[in-house]
């Protein structure tokens, strides 16, 4: 005798979900969490080495909003803007 199961494909996604890979966590994000973590240990810390580093080498996020902080904000552009725009940076 056979005993015929069926499964539905949400039942089956979700048996599948634990033996998934883990998605990988993407390079800018790792040097710059890692970069951030160097500026919070150079802060607390006495090691003047570490110091100098963190001074050349600022966190992503940080030098970012410092150069971009001055700006103005722009307007968003209408939809009819940009179709223009994609169509003049086609042709």
């Amino acid at each position: 005798m056979t005993q015929v199961v069926t499964v539905s494909a949400n039942t089956a996604a979700y048996a599948m979900e634990p033996i998934k890979p883990p998605q990988r966590v993407s390079r800018a994000s790792y040097v710059e969490d890692h970069t951030r973590v160097l500026a919070e240990k150079a802060a607390r810390g006495d090691d003047l080495r570490l110091r100098a580093l963190v001074s050349v080498v600022q966190p992503p996020a940080l030098a970012l909003y410092f150069l971009t902080s001055s700006q103005q904000r722009l307007e968003q552009a209408t939809l009819k803007d940009t179709i223009e725009a994609y169509k003049n940076s086609v042709a």
